[in-house]
């Protein structure tokens, strides 16, 4: 596998990892609205949500072009740099950017 395969991967993994904690939050915040289940329950769902554990994993992207960890745009997994180079190619259409 190349790097390309492997950051991939790594991208499904995290957008993987981070529906199923959306998931998981949106059910605890359910059992904590719902007035029929037992509070025994309603309060140790507050206390899993209140203890962050869920939402502490930050996620790293990766550019797909290049490789790059910094500066990377959330909508296209591309680094700036990649952005500008598709750009002065004339690559990409209707985007338009401040200050290069």
């Amino acid at each position: 596998m190349n790097n390309f395969d492997v950051n991939i991967l790594k991208l499904k993994k995290k957008i993987n990892y981070k529906k199923k904690n959306e998931v998981k939050t949106m059910i605890l915040r359910s059992i904590v609205q719902n007035r029929k289940i037992s509070p025994t329950y309603q309060k140790y769902a507050s206390y899993i949500l209140s203890k962050g554990n869920i939402t502490n994993y930050k996620f790293k992207h990766m550019c797909l072009k290049n490789n790059k960890r910094s500066s990377v745009y959330n909508s296209f997994y591309l680094s700036k740099y990649a952005i500008k180079n598709y750009l002065l190619d004339n690559k990409l259409q209707n985007i338009k950017i401040n200050s290069w």
